[in-house]
């Protein structure tokens, strides 16, 4: 790692979230679509998918965790040491989320393939998708609470984070720009499901991807060349 630049390490950011968006579409894709046919519950189709495609995911969760950690390193360090945002609140802000998300990637990936397996497991011994959605359910509403708060504090945390710096002028990024992020391309990604349901599961990932290669390409510039 020490012979990378300091580009180079802000970009593993990036090849962390491409591992992140494989899982999320192993995971979420053809999981669950909504429907009106006679025969769906809740107002959604419920598919079995294969459990390989969970291991799988919860394997690049794992895999992802690591490889995001050098990046947030390297991202924190020039914010801090280039252009000295070490006090300033949305600079915290944005940290936290960071620090918060080389953990939270691991897990959510862990927990929502558990949820799919409690799925499976319950269609492979009673066939009855109202008992097997009741169980997810239940194994759902333990676990929300983490759930919810490492989605507040990752994804809204460094959205709030990364469209103050931008609009303040704190980093180097041109204002259209601050839509790249992973909240806001997360909602543009729903429009992709009227392509086909479930092809949004990667795009929470792609704006964290797309906030990192604007870090890499932005905050790394040899001074004289701002």
């Amino acid at each position: 790692m020490k012979k990378l630049s300091s580009k180079q390490k802000i970009l593993m950011g990036c090849v962390s979230m491409i591992l992140a968006i494989i899982g999320d579409y192993l995971l979420g894709f053809g999981t669950f679509n909504v429907s009106t046919a006679p025969d769906a519950y809740r107002g959604i189709q419920w598919n079995v998918i294969a459990d390989w495609r969970l291991a799988v995911s919860s394997i690049l969760g794992f895999v992802c965790a690591p490889v995001f950690y050098v990046a947030v390193v390297e991202v924190l360090k020039v914010m801090t040491e280039k252009y000295n945002l070490g006090e300033s609140f949305l600079f915290k802000l944005f940290k936290y989320a960071n620090w918060a998300g080389v953990f939270y990637f691991a897990f959510i990936h862990i927990c929502i393939c558990m949820l799919v397996v409690v799925f499976n497991a319950g269609m492979g011994v009673t066939g009855d998708v109202v008992s097997s959605v009741d169980m997810m359910i239940r194994v759902l509403k333990s676990i929300a609470i983490p759930l919810l708060a490492g989605y507040i504090i990752c994804d809204l945390g460094v959205t709030v984070a990364w469209i103050g710096m931008v609009l303040k002028g704190m980093i180097p990024v041109k204002k259209i720009l601050l839509i790249c992020n992973p909240l806001i391309i997360a909602i543009l990604g729903n429009v992709a499901n009227y392509l086909a349901d479930g092809l949004d599961s990667g795009f929470e990932s792609l704006g964290w991807l797309l906030m990192y290669l604007v870090c890499a390409v932005s905050l790394t510039k040899d001074t004289r060349e701002n």
